[in-house]
């Protein structure tokens, strides 16, 4: 039997009751955010984030737990699914600017507004057909 081990423990918990905000979608609502676009990032809190931002409380504490963990090195190969923005690739060039950075996300308006340090390393694709050879990344 394996261990169970909590890499998000230093992720920040809402106090928000996320099953009532849930509720409170309407089809309009989830028709617009499924489209990832600016009002799904940046729009009304009601079609998506509301605007997402970069903060480091999110994944600066976190992406050292994953170096820690994984026991990552100068040229270890990281790549984020779904990265949107890169805002946890971003924390990781921090940690470590010798990482290897690659990151993936279905939307075009994401990328093309993910922060500027990172942008070189994101691309739009699906996670369904990644781009990339197996075993590729040290991280996933």
């Amino acid at each position: 039997m394996g261990i169970e081990i909590d890499l998000l423990k230093n992720y920040p918990k809402t106090n928000r009751d996320l099953s009532k905000r849930g509720s409170e979608k309407t089809e309009e609502n989830r028709r617009i955010a499924r489209k990832f676009d600016k009002e799904f990032f940046d729009g009304k809190r009601e079609n998506g984030y509301g605007g997402y931002f970069y903060n480091s409380k999110f994944w600066s504490k976190v992406v050292k737990d994953f170096s820690d963990f994984y026991n990552l090195k100068d040229n270890s190969k990281i790549l984020d699914i779904g990265c949107g923005k890169g805002f946890m690739l971003y924390d990781f060039m921090k940690l470590n600017p010798n990482f290897i950075l690659k990151g993936i996300d279905i939307s075009k308006y994401a990328i093309e507004n993910s922060i500027p340090e990172i942008k070189s390393f994101l691309k739009v694709g699906n996670a369904k057909d990644l781009p990339f050879k197996d075993n590729s990344f040290d991280l996933v």
